[in-house]
């Protein structure tokens, strides 16, 4: 063993907008600012899991001006979240579309009935979904994926598969086919699943 990985502790992103970033974490994943630096980083942290919760669980950077121009230069400054439902394969697994490496941003909710509500306060603000709800089959989670202001995937799940406290079990081998990223397939018989 290289390191002793207690888990993951916090995610880094750089944003084209750090007001309107920090707005969209604290009005729709209830999150707070834990402190500053300067008006270029902020940190931020779930209060409603403060018990558990260390100083920060995200680092949020303003994208210097050279980053943005060269955004600017690309065309992809300003982003069109809605546009990037178009290039969802209906049928496949939730390969989200984004703006960088990052494949998505994973935060726990309680339950099914919390990932329903989050997906009814996204479409009262005209907000995109990119998938779900839906059940993983690795995980049996149930999950949403919708993007935050600069395109990076966000991902609510609840009811992720507990692990063994004893000796774990072993790996399984999943086809890769759609089935796999959604067990449910038809969302609508979702909460009889």
């Amino acid at each position: 063993m290289v390191v002793e990985n207690m888990g993951l502790d916090h995610i880094a992103i750089k944003v084209r907008d750090i007001e309107r970033t920090i707005e969209f974490y604290r009005d729709v994943l209830n999150m707070e600012v834990s402190d500053r630096i300067g008006d270029r980083v902020a940190f931020l942290r779930t209060p409603s899991v403060a018990a558990e919760s260390q100083h920060h669980e995200m680092n949020i950077t303003q994208m210097s001006e050279a980053e943005l121009e060269t955004l600017e230069e690309r065309g992809e400054r300003e982003l069109d979240l809605h546009d990037f439902e178009e290039d969802l394969p209906a049928d496949g697994p939730p390969m989200l579309p984004t703006t960088g490496p990052i494949y998505h941003i994973a935060f726990e909710v309680p339950d099914y009935d919390a990932i329903k509500a989050a997906e009814e306060g996204l479409k009262e603000r005209g907000h995109p979904i990119y998938r779900g709800p839906g059940r993983h089959g690795p995980g049996n989670n149930i999950f949403l994926y919708f993007p935050d202001p600069d395109g990076y995937p966000i991902e609510l799940t609840a009811d992720m598969e507990d692990a063994p406290e004893v000796g774990g079990r072993p790996a399984r081998q999943w086809p890769q086919e759609p089935e796999t990223w959604n067990v449910w397939g038809n969302s609508a018989e979702l909460k009889d699943q």
